[in-house]
């Protein structure tokens, strides 16, 4: 439990770390979220993700099947949009960083998670787990933290730009795309197999994360606060 709890929640920690410091003090002088409205998304976030995954084990034998995958695809992105669409959050810029602490959660919840589940599994049934299953647990962790607050934020987008299903219909396509490849992972018999559907879905994940929080997170703040009829010059690029 302990190094599953490293690796799912771990992950989600040092991401949040990462991404938020640009947008926070002592970087900027006026934080662009406000830390208790995140960190309490963050938490319905660990709750979301939390009872998603309960219901995940009940599917243990149909990981593999494409109508699970698309069917927990929608699941994640619809409580996501569910818990964002409240009216005080339509049209406001931190709104995108209150999206990707509910994604983040969702995704650090989920992933220690299923490492645990399939270690304790796996240590049942194995006797033990070697260096190179733990770091295919880690690297799915990483993975799926990576997917979910990349997604959480482009429903936040859609969220701040009061085009809610839009945005929605964007992540949809994403995270669709992204649990197709895990459930080919676990339908695969070969070991080469699985790690070409990890570093494929992998790619996804970190490519779509680079580009959701890298390349679009200023042109979406300037936007929405442009919406909101205001402007600042602390923007990090």
């Amino acid at each position: 439990m302990i190094i599953a709890a490293v690796l799912g929640l771990g992950a989600a920690l040092a991401l949040m770390y990462i991404v938020l410091r640009k947008y926070t003090y002592p970087a900027v002088e006026q934080p662009f979220f406000s830390d208790p409205s995140f960190f309490g998304l963050f938490t319905v976030g660990l709750v979301a993700g939390t009872a998603i995954f309960v219901g995940y084990t009940f599917f243990q034998e149909s990981w593999s099947s494409i109508i699970i995958a698309i069917l927990f695809a929608m699941v994640f992105e619809l409580a996501k949009l569910v818990v964002l669409n409240l009216k005080r959050f339509h049209g406001k810029s931190d709104t995108v960083f209150y999206g990707f602490g509910l994604g983040i959660g969702v995704g650090g919840a989920f992933s220690f998670g299923f490492a645990f589940y399939a270690s304790s599994q796996a240590i049942a049934v194995f006797e033990g787990m070697d260096a190179a299953s733990w770091a295919l647990f880690a690297v799915i962790a990483v993975q799926t933290v990576l997917i979910h607050s990349a997604t959480g934020m482009t429903i936040g987008e859609g969220i701040a730009r009061r085009r809610p299903f839009e945005f929605l219909l964007q992540a949809l396509i994403i995270s669709v795309a992204y649990q197709l490849l895990v459930s080919q992972m676990f339908a695969s018999s070969s070991d080469v197999a699985v790690y070409a559907f990890l570093i494929l879905s992998f790619l996804v994940a970190f490519g779509y994360f680079y580009h959701i929080v890298y390349k679009k997170l200023p042109g979406v703040i300037r936007d929405v606060l442009r919406m909101e009829g205001k402007t600042r010059k602390d923007i990090p690029k």
